[in-house]
C-alpha cells in the first residue's frame, strides 16, 4: 500500500461525512419547503412547472457535456484544459437558452400546455447561470470539499425556498415555482464563486480538452439515455393526460427522487471520486464496493420498501389530501429505487475504472424498454403506466449485475450472500405493514396517526430479522473499515 493510501482514505470518509450533511440538510429543507408550497399550490400548477423543468433538464445535459464527471476524473488537470471547458460550456450554454426561447411556442403546443411558452423562457435563464459555476462544482467535488458544497446546498435551499413560498402565498402560482428555481441558481452560484478553487485565464489546451471531450461523450451518452429512463415518461404523461396529471405525477415521484437522493446518491457523489482513485487496484475496488453495497442493503433498502408500504398514509399527511392519488405513484417507484440503490454502485465503479462505454450500453438496454413500455401504455391510466414503467426498469437489473461482475471482479454469490438477509428483511417489513393496516384502520381513522404505527410496526418486523440474519455480513463489512483505517494509521506513522 502506498503512502498516499491514508489521505485518500480520509478525504473519502470525510467528504462522505460531508456529503451526507449536504443531501439530508438540503434534502430535508427542500421536502419542508416541497411539503409547503404542495399544501398552497394546485396539481395543474405543479404539473406545468414539471414539464418546463423536464424539457429543461434535457437541454442542460448538452451544455454540460458530461465535463463535469470527466474534469472530476481525471488524473491530472490544467489550468488551460479547465479554463477550455469553461469557455465552451458558457458558449453552448447560450446558445442553447437562445434556442429554447425561439422553440418555447413549439414546445408549448406539442405538449399541449398553453402556459409553457412564458415558464420556458424565463427559467431556461437558469441553465445560462448553472454554467458559469460549472468548472467550480467539478474541482470542488474532485478535492473531496464537500464541506462546503454542504453549506452552499443548505443556505441556496433555505433562501429560494423562502422565495418560493412567499410568491406562492402572494399568489403567483406557478411563477412562485420559477422564481424559487432561478433563486436556487443564483445563491448556489455566488456561493461557489465565494470561495474559488480556480479562476479564469487566458490560456487554452484544445488537446487536453480533446481529451475531457471523449470521457465526457461516453457520459452524456449515458446521460441522454438515463433521461429517456427517468424524465421521458414525465413529457409523456404531460402530452398524454394533461398538466393536472402530470402534477400529480411529479408529487409522487419527487418524494421518491428525494429519498433516493438522501439514501444513495449521498454515498454515489463519493464512490465515483473514491473509486476513481484506487481503480488500478482492484482487490481493494472490489472490497469497498462489497462494503457499499452490504451498507445501501442494510439501511436504504429497507426505508424505501417502508415508504412503499405506508405511501397511502405517507402522502396524505405529507400533501394533504388533495394529493392521496399520488400514493399509486409512489409505492412501486419507491420499490423501484429499493433494487437501484444497489444496481446504482455498477454504473459507479464502471465509471470510475474507465469503462463507461459499458454504462452507455446497460442505459441503451434500460432506454429501449422504457421506451417501449410508454408506447405501450399510451392511453392508459396513470397507475398502470407507472406500473409497468417499473416492471420494465426490473427487467434491466441482471444486465448491470452481469457487466459489473465481468468488469469490477466481483462476485455475484459474494453480493447475494452480503444483501439477502436484508432483502428478505424488507420483504417482511412490506408483509408486515400491509397485514397491520387492516386491524390498525377498524381502529385509528387519521392518517397521521396511522402512519406511525404502521411504520413501528414495519420497522421492529425489519429490525428483529436484520439483527438475526443479517448481523455477521454488516459487522464484517464495518470490521473491514475499522481494519483499514488502523492499517491507514500504521502506515502514515511508518512514513513518519
Amino acid at each position: 500500500m502506498s503512502s498516499t493510501t491514508s489521505p485518500l482514505g480520509k478525504q473519502v470518509r470525510s467528504g462522505l461525512i460531508w456529503s451526507v450533511v449536504r443531501s439530508w440538510g438540503g434534502r430535508l429543507a427542500g421536502i419542508v419547503i416541497f411539503f409547503l408550497l404542495a399544501r398552497i399550490l394546485s396539481p395543474e400548477e405543479f404539473g406545468v412547472f414539471a414539464a418546463a423543468a423536464a424539457v429543461l433538464a434535457f437541454i442542460e445535459l448538452f451544455a454540460e457535456q458530461g465535463l463535469s464527471d470527466a474534469i472530476v476524473q481525471k488524473p491530472a488537470i490544467s489550468p488551460e484544459e479547465l479554463n477550455t471547458a469553461f469557455l465552451a460550456n458558457f458558449i453552448l450554454a447560450a446558445l442553447l437558452v437562445a434556442a429554447i426561447w425561439w422553440c418555447a411556442p413549439l414546445i408549448a403546443a406539442a405538449m399541449e400546455i398553453e402556459r409553457l411558452t412564458g415558464i420556458l423562457r424565463i427559467a431556461c435563464l437558469g441553465i445560462l447561470i448553472n454554467a458559469l459555476g460549472f468548472c467550480q462544482l467539478a474541482l470542488f467535488r474532485r478535492n473531496f470539499q464537500y464541506r462546503w458544497l454542504a453549506v452552499r446546498t443548505l443556505v441556496a435551499t433555505v433562501i429560494s425556498g423562502a422565495a418560493g413560498v412567499w410568491l406562492a402565498l402572494a399568489g403567483f402560482g406557478v411563477w412562485s415555482l420559477v422564481g424559487q428555481f432561478l433563486t436556487n441558481a443564483t445563491v448556489n452560484l455566488l456561493l461557489l464563486w465565494l470561495k474559488p478553487i480556480w479562476k479564469p485565464g487566458l490560456g487554452l489546451s484544445t488537446a487536453g480538452f480533446g481529451q475531457l471531450l471523449r470521457y465526457g461523450g461516453n457520459i452524456l451518452g449515458m446521460r441522454l439515455l438515463d433521461f429517456a429512463n427517468t424524465r421521458v415518461i414525465e413529457l409523456a404523461i404531460g402530452a398524454w393526460l394533461g398538466a393536472a396529471t402530470l402534477g400529480l405525477y411529479s408529487v409522487g415521484s419527487r418524494l421518491y427522487a428525494i429519498l433516493m437522493q438522501l439514501l444513495s446518491s449521498v454515498v454515489l457523489d463519493v464512490a465515483h471520486a473514491g473509486f476513481s482513485r484506487i481503480a488500478g487496484e482492484r482487490e481493494r475496488l472490489a472490497e469497498a464496493y462489497y462494503r457499499a453495497m452490504t451498507a445501501t442493503a442494510a439501511f436504504a433498502v429497507p426505508c424505501l420498501v417502508l415508504v412503499s408500504a405506508v405511501a397511502p398514509e405517507l402522502c396524505v399527511v405529507v400533501f394533504g389530501s388533495v394529493w392521496a392519488g399520488s400514493a399509486e405513484i409512489l409505492k412501486p417507484l419507491a420499490l423501484l429505487g429499493a433494487v437501484q440503490t444497489m444496481q446504482y454502485y455498477n454504473g459507479t465503479g464502471l465509471n470510475a475504472v474507465g469503462k463507461p462505454g459499458i454504462s452507455f450500453l446497460i442505459v441503451i438496454v434500460r432506454a429501449a424498454t422504457t421506451v417501449g413500455v410508454l408506447a405501450a401504455t399510451r392511453g392508459c391510466p396513470l397507475p398502470v403506466i407507472v406500473q409497468t414503467y417499473v416492471f420494465g426498469q426490473l427487467l434491466t437489473t441482471p444486465v448491470s449485475f452481469y457487466f459489473g461482475r465481468k468488469y469490477l471482479g466481483v462476485s455475484i454469490r459474494r453480493i447475494v450472500r452480503r444483501v439477502c438477509p436484508f432483502v428478505m428483511a424488507s420483504a417482511v417489513l412490506f408483509l408486515a405493514v400491509t397485514q397491520c393496516r387492516p386491524w390498525i384502520e377498524e381502529t385509528i381513522a387519521a392518517p397521521v396517526f396511522r402512519l406511525p404505527l404502521l411504520a413501528l410496526a414495519g420497522g421492529l418486523a425489519y429490525g428483529v430479522l436484520a439483527l438475526a440474519f443479517g448481523r455477521k455480513p454488516l459487522m464484517d463489512a464495518i470490521g473491514k473499515l475499522k481494519g483499514r483505517r488502523q492499517q491507514d494509521s500504521i502506515q502514515k506513522q511508518a512514513t513518519r
